[in-house]
């Protein structure tokens, strides 16, 4: 072989490598997601929500979870040439983050584009809760206020309209704790909220506070409630935060409750002269 024709062969096998990388299906078609959204009927409630993360499903598989705004680098292994992905709201359950899940009652996002490497793709993820869902709206304070403390209580929960203490709306319930109110337990009254005994039970609410406080169930049945605290939450005293809370767990364990309250319970930090628990947006979903 003369050396032209070597030289011609080496450039041209050298070609078909760059050809081959610069079109590598290794190189991967990034989905952008830029932000979360969700809407609301009146009959919803809020549309108020704590999604920071996604969770993203191909047909077979779980590519994991991305916090928002999300950057998901796709591969096409199959070689069909689309980018086919199910988006998911990602909630951390009872506000743990050991306990990140995809939260079922919202709607989740289909994404079908041609796959092209090193392209990417941009979307926003706009979603409503799923037709499915049952949501009971237990509290929002707009109206009225059906917390009641019990007899021995020495705080209540108290509807306030301070714009500095309001959500959202036109008002907010207010606990204030100090010298003469040390302690609260509090329960809704008469409303009896009746919840299946299977299936997903979340119930999503608002708060701030520079207080601990607890949220749970009363259990209706047999001869004597049971009032059971499911979660005990910190101090946030700047910033209010959205929860979503299991109830799954505990309306199973009770197949013969007739129905449940939520209850609302705080005792004065020690340390502390004066605290508050600020809450609003009480509502139960359910299949």
């Amino acid at each position: 072989m003369n050396s032209k024709l070597a030289f011609i062969l080496i450039i041209a096998a050298l070609l078909c490598g760059c050809e081959r990388i610069g079109n590598s299906p290794e190189i991967p078609h990034v989905i952008e997601i830029s932000e979360f959204s969700l809407s609301t009927s009146l009959d919803q409630g809020t549309s108020s929500h704590d999604i920071d993360e996604v969770w993203v499903h191909t047909t077979t598989d779980v590519l994991g979870a991305f916090p928002l705004p999300a950057k998901i680098p796709y591969i096409d292994e199959d070689g069909d040439g689309l980018v086919d992905l199910e988006i998911s709201a990602g909630i951390r359950a009872n506000g743990i983050s050991a306990t990140r899940e995809p939260y079922s009652f919202y709607e989740s996002m289909e994404i079908l584009v041609d796959f092209v490497p090193g392209d990417t793709s941009t979307f926003d993820y706009h979603t409503e809760y799923i037709e499915a869902a049952n949501i009971i709206l237990c509290e929002d304070f707009e109206s009225a206020n059906r917390f009641q403390a019990n007899s021995t209580s020495t705080a209540e929960v108290v509807r306030t309209t301070d714009p500095d203490l309001v959500f959202e709306g036109e008002a907010s319930g207010f606990i204030q704790l100090g010298d003469s109110a040390t302690h609260l337990t509090s329960t809704t009254q008469e409303q009896l909220y009746f919840l299946p005994k299977s299936g997903p039970i979340w119930m999503e609410f608002n708060y701030r506070c520079d207080n601990s406080f607890a949220v749970g169930l009363e259990v209706i049945g047999g001869s004597t409630p049971e009032r059971v605290p499911i979660i005990v939450l910190h101090p946030t005293p700047e910033e209010w935060k959205k929860m979503y809370l299991d109830l799954g767990p505990l309306v199973w364990s009770h197949p013969s409750a007739y129905g449940f309250e939520i209850t609302l319970d705080a005792i004065l930090d020690p340390g502390l002269d004066s605290s508050f628990v600020l809450v609003d947006n009480f509502k139960i979903v359910h299949y």
